[in-house]
């Protein structure tokens, strides 16, 4: 595991916040670290402290095995994800805790390898089954789940972007990735994209296969992009065979055109791909108004089915 390599420890890790999105708000965080002080007050207490620069990320607090558990692990804290609030009170606790007890290890590693090491933390503990409890999915074959015509689809839109001057380069956000069809096409031009789809099972299947990179994938609503990312976070934004679009349903996907846009920088490309016209009409109406500048583009092919129509554009100055 990551975070193991980079804390250069053996034993186990476990966050205590139960999932990726929880250490937005750090709940468990706080509560436990508010216990762990008052410990902290009475006796010593085994610390690593996780920096960058002089910024902390976060701690680790050691724990003992005992009867009830019967492995020694470590408990991890971290700030690092959360929104502006929480961040200041775990700063906080986290503070008053390091007066009392001087970390055994002051390790620094960049933030980025931070976020990877947690995303990859919670993408095993999804394939391991340890987030979905009573799991009965049972692991399908690469063959019946991928197919080879539809990663050769994906590499086609991006041959006629490359022609049309609209390429990829830098942080690249990937949002509805599903089990990861479109991705292993983006990995195979050379990019590497973060992946996030709300679909638990969809994530843990791609995860499975190998398909998904653990340390690039993160179970998330892309309807709430902005509240985990800073605007102007990625280079490109991009999607592949979003789920049906229709006018009865269009204000979701306009408000994920919108999340889309806000987390692009400016001059960012911006590219959807649909299975029909009508579908990418909605998004790129959507789109222009956002202030997006770009195109929709006719893919369509005998097959008629993957990627027929798609938009793609750049972010304009506001």
């Amino acid at each position: 595991m990551l975070l193991q390599e980079l804390l250069g420890i053996d034993e186990e890790i476990y966050f205590v916040e139960e999932s990726y999105l929880a250490q937005r708000t750090l709940k468990r965080t706080l509560d436990y670290l508010k216990g762990v002080r008052k410990f902290a007050e009475e006796g010593q207490i085994r610390l690593l402290r996780v920096r960058e620069g002089e910024h902390t990320l976060g701690i680790l607090v050691f724990n003992q095995a005992d009867e009830e558990v019967p492995v020694n692990f470590w408990s991890v804290f971290t700030g690092a994800l959360a929104e502006t609030r929480s961040k200041k009170d775990f700063e906080v606790l986290m503070d008053s805790l390091l007066a009392f007890n001087l970390p055994e290890k002051d390790i620094e590693v960049s933030s980025e390898s931070w976020r990877d090491a947690v995303n990859e933390y919670y993408s095993l503990m999804l394939v391991n089954r340890n987030l979905c409890e009573g799991c009965s999915v049972k692991p399908e074959s690469y063959e019946s789940v991928f197919s080879e015509n539809r990663v050769r689809r994906v590499a086609e839109v991006f041959d006629i972007l490359q022609e049309k001057g609209f390429y990829p380069e830098g942080k690249v956000l990937e949002v509805c990735c599903g089990n990861g069809m479109s991705t292993i096409a983006l990995y195979r031009l050379g990019l590497d994209p973060l992946a996030v789809e709300i679909n638990k099972c969809a994530v843990c299947q791609g995860l499975e296969q190998g398909v998904l990179n653990p340390r690039k994938t993160i179970v998330m609503d892309a309807t709430t992009l902005s509240r985990y990312f800073e605007p102007g976070s990625f280079d490109a934004v991009m999607g592949f065979m979003l789920g049906l679009v229709y006018e009865f349903n269009k204000e979701l996907w306009i408000g994920i055109m919108r999340e889309a846009v806000s987390v692009a920088k400016e001059g960012g490309l911006i590219l959807f791909t649909v299975s029909s016209k009508p579908e990418i009409e909605i998004l790129a109406r959507a789109l222009l108004r956002m202030g997006v500048e770009g195109e929709i583009v006719d893919n369509t092919d005998s097959e008629g089915t993957y990627d027929q129509w798609f938009f793609v554009g750049r972010k304009q100055k506001a």
